[in-house]
Formats: structure tokens, sequence, C-alpha cells
């Protein structure tokens, strides 16, 4: 599979943002860039930045954009996504607010409506000027699976400002010098103001250089103009800093794959899904670490609890698991999501999971052999009693709600629409098919299901979530995988609001 390098076509403009972010006598301008960040044949992936340009902080912004060639948003993340072509985008709370000269960013993946990925404009309240976007000049070879990156041919990366005296050129403060993180093989920024763990300054995510330090030769802190081949987060691009040797390492390798090294060794697992609404085990205060805060649960209406004591929702409490736990896609072949595990300290931990190819207990399962290679990053929330050692049980809706049930409630909806009780929407359709069925029988079945029960009742998070295992979870049934036991990366830290970092207590032994 040829794999189109991203980060190489980008589309800059300036747009305006919610009227209530405007102060009476002040000026608000920001650009918004569209960016291309992976593309293979049928989808794609694409992150949105919008950076403060205006003489003040921005607090509260949207955007949208729309595609005119049928491409389809299937899954986002850092964002809370509406619509149905045209999109919206707005704030998931930690992103609200952008300081002069910062950036916020989130991403999309979805499916192409034609050869190669649109590049639509993104547009707000008030739009402040406009950029361009040229055709970009990417090589591509049949027999070969890696990617080859290039240098935007367009980079037009800022608009005037209106606020006389004030440069709206883009830059980070989060890469330090001419210095980065070689993150197991991802150039990533380092921290300015975290000490340890991974932190998220001036709107992305960084690395703290003690952590960055730890890891085996020959990862670590490297200088931006070596010669050692690395391939960077979306976060780098060439107009990050001034100095020329920061900008050619960042644009020659801003394209590749997001992806971690594959698990040497490890332990042997599996995986089952869930989504029973309830509030998760490590809501609590008394389950997690007294360093580390408890994941936050949300009202029915999805609404941010501040009260840490309110009870669960499957025992006649007002906690509810907040929707932004879904899976999500970074690339297709890396996600990052939550999940339940056994019993013991695990809340906070996060875990690697890499995919055989095989079911643990569905022998020939078409989806678990299309999965192989694929890996996820899941972060522990929950416990089960009935989850065993090695099991990850991935927080999908419409997964199966296993031995509770809030969601009928919470959703409005019949038992019989969630599916089978344990397995959800993929086990009542292979009930519904026979276990013979192809997977492209099975993907379809569970897509409608998707559409039936949150599509058209406009839970678009949730449908997004759920969209996400048919699509790149490949509606595998139960796969097994090795795993190991990683540091959490800001994208699942930053949502759930639990880092355990500062405990410094990755374990590396299997159960």
């Amino acid at each position: 599979m040829n794999l189109l390098s991203g980060w190489v076509r980008p589309l800059m403009l300036g747009c305006g943002l919610l009227g209530a972010a405007l102060s009476a006598g002040s000026i608000q301008a920001a650009v918004c860039e569209y960016r291309v960040t992976n593309e293979w044949g049928s989808g794609f992936t694409a992150s949105i930045r919008i950076t403060n340009n205006g003489s003040s902080t921005i607090n509260g912004w949207s955007v949208s954009w729309n595609y005119t060639d049928g491409s389809r948003v299937t899954s986002s993340w850092n964002a809370g996504l509406s619509g149905a072509n045209p999109y919206s985008a707005t704030p998931v709370g930690w992103n609200t607010s952008i300081p002069i000269g910062s950036s916020v960013e989130f991403g999309v993946q979805g499916n192409n409506g034609s050869s190669r990925a649109q590049v639509p404009a993104v547009t707000g309240a008030i739009c402040g000027g406009q950029g361009s976007s040229a055709p970009s000049s990417v090589a591509s070879s049949s027999s070969s699976s890696s990617v080859v990156s290039s240098t935007p041919r367009s980079s037009s990366s800022s608009v005037s400002s209106s606020v006389p005296g004030t440069s709206s050129s883009s830059s980070s403060s989060v890469l330090t010098g001419a210095q980065a993180c070689n993150w197991y093989g991802t150039l990533t920024p380092l921290c300015n103001n975290t000490s340890n763990g991974w932190g998220y300054e001036d709107g992305r995510s960084c690395v703290a250089r003690t952590t960055c330090s730890a890891q085996p030769a020959p990862y670590g802190i490297v200088s931006t103009s070596s010669s050692t081949p690395l391939s960077s987060s979306s976060s780098s691009r060439s107009s990050v800093a001034s100095s020329s040797s920061l900008s050619s390492a960042t644009s020659s390798s801003a394209s590749s794959v997001s992806s971690v090294p594959p698990i040497d060794g490890g332990c042997n697992g599996y995986a089952t899904r869930y989504w029973d609404c309830c509030k998760p085990h490590c809501g609590w205060s008394a389950n997690v670490p007294s360093l580390v805060s408890p994941l936050q649960s949300c009202s029915a209406n999805n609404t941010r609890l501040s009260d840490v004591s309110v009870g669960s929702s499957c025992d006649g409490g007002g906690g509810y698991m907040c929707w932004d736990k879904i899976p999500f896609a970074v690339s297709p072949t890396l996600a990052y999501g939550y999940a339940a595990t056994s019993s013991g300290d695990v809340c906070g931990r996060c875990y690697q999971l890499q995919f055989t190819g095989s079911s643990y207990n569905a022998p020939g399962d078409p989806g678990s052999a299309a999965l192989a290679g694929k890996t996820m990053i899941v972060q522990a929330t929950n416990i089960g009693y009935d989850v065993s050692g090695g099991q990850f049980d991935i927080l999908v809706p419409g997964g199966g709600v296993g031995a509770f049930n809030a969601c009928s409630a919470q959703w409005g909806v019949s038992n019989a629409e969630l599916g089978a009780q344990y397995g959800g929407f993929l086990a009542a359709c292979k009930q519904q098919l026979g276990y013979n069925a192809s997977l492209s029988q099975y993907k379809s079945c569970v897509l409608n299901r998707c559409d039936s029960v949150f599509g058209s009742r406009g839970l678009t998070q949730l449908q997004q979530g759920c969209t996400w295992f048919a699509e790149w979870f490949e509606a595998a049934d139960n796969p097994s995988l090795k795993y190991k036991e990683v540091p959490c990366p800001a994208e699942l830290t930053t949502r759930s609001g639990m880092n355990r970092s500062i405990l410094n207590d990755i374990r590396n032994t299997c159960p």
C-alpha cells in the first residue's frame, strides 16, 4: 500500500472566530491551516491548526469546512465535530483558549471522494485573510510501502496582522533551539516548561528532556541538523523556527506516517470491546495514586462534572462516561483509545497493543486478519472483575454494554438496538449474517447500526467512535495481540486528565 505523504499540500487562510471572543476595541486575527497529513487509496488524515496572531487571547473558537468531491469524515480528535458536510469544529475544553502567538490543532480521518484527498477552505465567523495552495510533488513507488516526502511548494504561513507592530508569522516555543526529541523514530518538540513525561505547550504535544533522554540508543535528544533519518510528528513544519537547519530537518521529514517501533518480545494478550456508559473505576480519587488526578465524568448530556464523588449512572447516580473517550486514528496504522484492564494499580497507565492477525477466540476471523500489523496505544480508565490478565476491553460505542447498562437511558434507545450484550453491534451482525460472511458484509452491517443508533439521534461523537471500529479496527472480533506498558501520549492524558508520568513507574514484566 502506497501512502502519499502529507504536510505537503497546505491551504492557509485567516479566519475569524466566534464573535463572543472579540472584546471591544480589539481585533482578533487567526491563521487557519488545513493540511493533508497522510493519504492512501481510499482514505486520508488531515490536521487543522489555528494560530492566534491577534492582540489578545482568543477565548472560544469555531471553524468550518466543506468537501465538494464526496469526501467524508469518519473520526476526529482534539475537537468537537458536528455536521455532515459542511463540518464544524469547536473546542473540547482544554483547548478553548488560544494565547497570543500560540496555536491549537485538531485532526480528522476520512474517506476520499476522489483519487486524491481534497484540501478544502477553512472558514470562521470573520475571515481575516487568505492564502493559497499548490499541488505537491510526491514521489511514490508501487513496489514499496515507504513514504517519500516532499517540501511544501506553497508555504504562505501567515496573513497580514491588522494589529500594528505585530508579526503574523507562526512560531513555536516548544522546539528548543536546534534540538528535538527523536521519540522512537518520531521527531517531537522538546518541552520548555514540562520537567517530566509529556506536555502540551503552545497548542501542541511535547516531551520533557528527562523523558526523552531516558530512551535507549539511537533515540533521544538530537540536533535537527543531524543526518540521522527521523520521521516527524505533524507538529513540526518548516516555519517553526528561523534556523535554516531546523527548517530543512522538519520539512523533509514532517510527512512521514505517525508510528511507533514494533514490540520486541512483549506479553501475549487480546482485545475485547465495550461501552456501558457507567462512570469508570478511575473516576474516583480513592482509585488513583495520590499524585494523579482522577478521570473526569460527565452528566447525561455529556457535560463535564467537577464533582469527582458523584455516583455512577449504573448505580443510580449522575456520573457517565464522557464521549471524548472514543478511540481515534492517528494514522492508517496507529490509533489511540481507552480501555478497561484487570484489577490492580492500573489507572492512568498506557499500553502499546500490536495486533498479530489472528483472533483470540474466533478462528478465521477476517477482521483480525485485516488488523495485522496495526498498533494502538490505550490508557487504562477502568477495571473489570470479569477482565482477565492480558485482556484489554477497549471503549467502543456499540461494542456491547456487558454486565452493566446505563446507555439505554442516556441515549434513549432500546436494549435490542444496542446489539448483543457482549459484543454489541458486531456480535449481532454475526448472528444476523452467519459466521462465514465476508469482511465487507460485517463492516457494512456495523456501519448501518452506527448510523441507526447514533447518526439518527445526532450523537456525532459516538458515531465517530463506532465508525472507527468498522473502518480502522477492521471490525476485528477479539483480536490477539502483543503488548507492553509505555509512556502515555499527551493526546490521551489531555483528554482523560490522568497523567502518572511523575510517578515514573512503568512496569516491564508480564503478569
